[in-house]
């Protein structure tokens, strides 16, 4: 709600009122929020904004807030608020760091009581005398000072609503006497930027007797524990998305067997080939969800028959007997639900259907999402968490009788809802048009070009941030290689996006881990369908060389630092080559450098060859066998040790000069490592073998630093005798010197 650096901040309260009152203060009620300011908006019918602006000393406005104004309290804690991220932006640019180490610092002396603004005042007076003249470099306590304020306020009808629902808040320095004054550059664009939510409570008019308020209906969320409350308001957003040319599914594709629930009393299930017409278009509905603990009732081979003549209503666990309910009263009458749809007992069966789950979502007429229940057995159709939404502001009236209220609310965390911690549902939301999502702050939506959370402030973000890239959309279908500009950059961003949905599902757990590559085939599916690439256990051959920078933050479901794989990936058994990062199983996948457009290749380093052996050759995305890695680059092996304080943010040991030692451990160190979770304990006395693979040009250092695998030999050789390495890690080496003089050598990873 407080924008600064292009980045939305919340408020901090800075100065508390002496006393509380029911509205605002004097001045704000005859000199802001003025009968005529009321009327205009009251009477506004088509206009997109209504806009005022008044004047005021800053010392003034301070009394009002000493008097309990929350008007002038949340302008007076937005400028304060503002003078504090500017300083430390100062100080951050200043000091040439990362800005970590002076939160770090901050955060520090509020948890010992010590005022952080003391003691950085005086390090910058010791400095630069001239410094604490510039505006902002320096925390102030209050508004008690001679600056002079223009507050302008502009009532917007925010994202195409109907009715006034947002207020922007820009309050700028007019005129502020003394040099030293902290607050003389806040104009233009270091105003201060507030955003607010204007909702109204009462029916009473404000202005005239016959003009109607227009003004946003008093806060809510859409709750699901009735039917009335949020089946219109799903069914006002299904039918404004119909109107999307990249929402509407093709209608070509039908799943195998579907759940028809057109008697809700007597839901069965159907072989769609055998019941619907062929080339009959079928809407249906999808579910996502999470199982939980193992579901009983499930289509096996055995209950196939009898399914078709009927499910057992008695033994559906509560989730899916909610979503045919919901099914049924949207006005559908087929549903698609893994665990009745795919044959849970047949290997074959899966491996039939695994491949088709790419279209099951992306077709689907809708897909509903079931983020609050942590299982199956929970059930959706109940009131939320909480029946009124949380605040980060207020609210607050301007009075007792116009009922205009002001204040801002929490944004959606998609992260506490249990489903946002399971890796299949990932895919199933990724791919889909329309979301029609259940979560623990009440009914939501989401599709392709739009998102409505009545719960949140109209500003707020989407539910979901990761979306299929829109070069992913029916209107492009293939990169084309005839508009090559366009579809450099169509890559470049399909590249980010994969990055990104890596990192996301990788944070998310799996009850199997041998499901590490099938829970994200579909939508590795349907990348490799638009584009053409070629998959590699995860990886895709087109961008080989940027993708094998990964690395693995090696933390559990529980955020504990893990060294060893732990007992279920083990068990799993074999999951990928170790040059994949779906080989260690669990832990979260990070690219090892943000930029990565600042990446060379290494002097010497290529690629020769790369491949992999899956399941069912006929689909390249699933599970796999085996597969290898061939390169050519130079190599140094080195000693290594573990490191308590790493100086690369991430990694966990040093790679050391051991020449002569006879503790390898004990050499000088030149660079730094990230191991992955291993099998086994690495053996302290091993000589690890560092291939390096690219170079970074960081800022305007001289030095440049190489990255590479940190590789084990393995004992096997090739056909032709050449040793056999895995990967163990990955690093990264200021002295990059020490490949000077290294041979190059051809290299199998496996």
């Amino acid at each position: 709600m407080l924008s600064r650096f292009h980045v939305v901040q919340p408020i901090r309260t800075y100065t508390e009122p002496k006393s509380n009152r029911a509205g605002v203060c004097i001045f704000c009620s005859k000199d802001v929020f003025t009968p005529q300011l009321r009327k205009s908006l009251a009477e506004q019918r088509h206009e997109a904004s209504v806009t005022y602006s008044y004047s005021r000393p800053a010392r003034d406005l301070h009394a009002s807030v000493l008097a309990g104004c929350p008007w002038c309290a949340c302008i007076e804690n937005a400028i304060l608020t503002c003078a504090d991220l500017d300083y430390w932006m100062e100080a951050w640019n200043g000091s040439g760091s990362d800005g970590g180490s002076l939160v770090d610092e901050y955060e520090d002396q509020e948890e010992s009581g010590d005022d952080p603004d003391d003691e950085e005042m005086e390090d910058v007076e010791d400095e630069d005398e001239a410094s604490d003249k510039q505006a902002g470099f320096h925390t102030i306590d209050s508004l008690n000072c001679e600056a002079k304020l223009k507050i302008t306020m502009e009532f917007l009808k925010w994202n195409g609503n109907m009715r006034i629902n947002l207020v922007k808040v820009t309050t700028e320095v007019t005129a502020s006497p003394g040099d030293e004054s902290p607050l003389q550059d806040m104009v233009g664009d270091k105003a201060v930027v507030v955003k607010l939510e204007v909702a109204h409570q009462t029916a009473s008019t404000m202005g005239s007797e016959d003009a109607t308020v227009t003004v946003n209906p008093c806060w809510h969320v859409v709750s699901a524990a009735s039917f009335e409350n949020w089946v219109p308001h799903a069914e006002t957003w299904i039918q404004a998305c119909k109107t999307h040319a990249s929402c509407s599914p093709s209608g070509v594709f039908r799943p195998t067997r579907l759940v028809d629930v057109g008697d809700p009393q007597h839901p069965r299930l159907i072989i769609s080939a055998q019941e619907i017409k062929h080339g009959a278009q079928v809407p249906y509905m999808a579910l996502s969800y999470v199982w939980g603990p193992k579901q009983d009732y499930v289509l096996t081979q055995a209950r196939l028959s009898d399914m078709c003549k009927g499910l057992d209503s008695t033994r559906l666990p509560p989730t899916l007997s909610d979503a045919m309910a919901a099914a049924s009263q949207l006005g559908f009458r087929y549903l698609w639900i893994d665990a009745l749809c795919i044959m849970q007992d047949s290997v074959q069966d899966k491996a039939l259907e695994l491949p088709r789950m790419a279209d099951t979502y992306k077709e689907s007429e809708l897909t509903l999402i079931v983020a609050s229940a942590a299982g199956a057995g929970e059930g959706f159709l109940k009131p939320p968490s909480s029946e009124t939404p949380r605040f980060l502001l207020g609210p607050f009236q301007v009075d007792s009788e116009s009922g205009l209220e002001f204040g801002y609310r929490l944004p959606y965390k998609a992260s506490a809802d249990p489903i946002s911690s399971r890796a299949w549902t990932l895919q199933e939301r990724v791919l889909s048009r329309r979301l029609l999502v259940f979560s623990s702050s009440g009914v939501m939506w989401m599709c392709r070009e739009d998102f409505v959370n009545p719960g949140a402030a109209p500003d707020a973000g989407p539910p979901y941030q990761t979306f299929l890239d829109p070069y992913l959309s029916e209107e492009h279908q293939t990169i084309d290689a005839t508009h090559q500009d366009k579809d450099d950059r169509a890559e470049a961003q399909i590249r980010e996006t994969w990055t990104a949905i890596r990192a996301d599902y990788t944070e998310m757990d799996l009850s199997y881990c041998s499901d590490r590559l099938p829970a994200i085939s579909a939508l590795a599916a349907e990348i490799g369908r638009k584009t053409g690439w070629t998959y590699l256990a995860g990886m895709w051959k087109e961008n080989l060389f940027s993708e094998l920078h990964w690395r693995c933050m090696k933390h559990n479901q529980l955020r504990e630092r893990m060294t060893l794989k732990p007992n279920k990936v083990k068990e799993a058994g074999y999951l990928a080559p170790s040059w994949s990062w779906a080989s260690v199983g669990i832990g979260t996948v990070v690219d090892s450098e943000d930029d990565r457009n600042d990446r060379q290749v290494f002097d010497g380093f290529s690629i020769l060859e790369c491949h992999v052996d899956t399941v069912d050759p006929r689909f390249a995305y699933g599970p796999v066998t085996g597969g290898f890695l061939e390169v050519e680059g130079k190599v140094v092996e080195l000693g290594w040790r573990y490191e308590d304080s790493p100086s690369w943010d991430g990694s966990d040991i040093s790679l050391v000069l051991a020449d002569g030692q006879h503790d390898l451990s004990l050499g000088v160190a030149v660079g730094d490592g990230t191991l992955d979770p291993l099998d086994e304990p690495l053996d302290r006395n091993l000589k690890v073998v560092c291939l390096g693979m690219s170079k970074l040009r960081l800022g305007r250092q001289r030095i440049v630093p190489v990255e590479g695998l940190i590789l084990a030999p393995v004992p096997k050789a090739t056909g032709d005798g050449r040793a056999v390495f895995r990967r163990i890690g990955f690093f990264r080496m200021a002295v990059p010197t020490l490949f000077g003089k290294a041979a190059s050598r051809k290299l199998v990873i496996e």
